[in-house]
């Protein structure tokens, strides 16, 4: 519907109809939460939490056959990386070339690994403090002894 406009050029008023699609009961899905403390002692597939997710923490970026593939796409977002390996790639036409081509990939080949290693290094330092986190102990309330153990 369109707007219809006043004298003096205002929105009058706007219609907006909103359509939703309308559930039935039998459509509608509901979760039901289930203290992990009352079935602290069950294994497997008694546990009625085990479909769901973990809370273990993940920061890290790579993981093993991610890491070369990211860490490329990251890096050559960088405009100086896309210039410098064009200008290098650029060396190896005959017409063009002003001196050895391989002379010129050395440069851009080194500050390519260097920051690479640098960022696997970080990753994993991530790694090993997320494993820190997960491993650490907590404190959890027991309903049976009535304090936490």
């Amino acid at each position: 519907m369109a707007p219809e406009f006043g004298e003096s050029g205002e929105v009058k008023s706007y219609k907006l109809k909103k359509r939703r699609k309308k559930q039935s009961k039998k459509d509608i899905k509901t979760r039901t939460v289930h203290s992990n403390l009352l079935y602290s002692c069950a294994k497997g597939d008694e546990n009625p939490n085990r479909p769901y997710a973990h809370n273990n923490i993940k920061t890290t970026k790579y993981t093993l056959l991610s890491f070369l593939p990211k860490n490329l796409f990251e890096q050559f977002h960088r405009f100086a990386n896309v210039y410098f390996v064009f200008i290098a790639l650029l060396n190896f036409v005959p017409i063009v070339n002003a001196f050895q081509p391989e002379l010129a990939l050395a440069p851009v080949v080194f500050i390519l690994s260097v920051t690479a290693l640098k960022d696997l290094w970080e990753d994993y330092r991530r790694h090993r403090s997320d494993k820190e986190i997960n491993h650490m102990d907590c404190l959890v309330y027991c309903r049976y002894v009535l304090s936490v153990i």
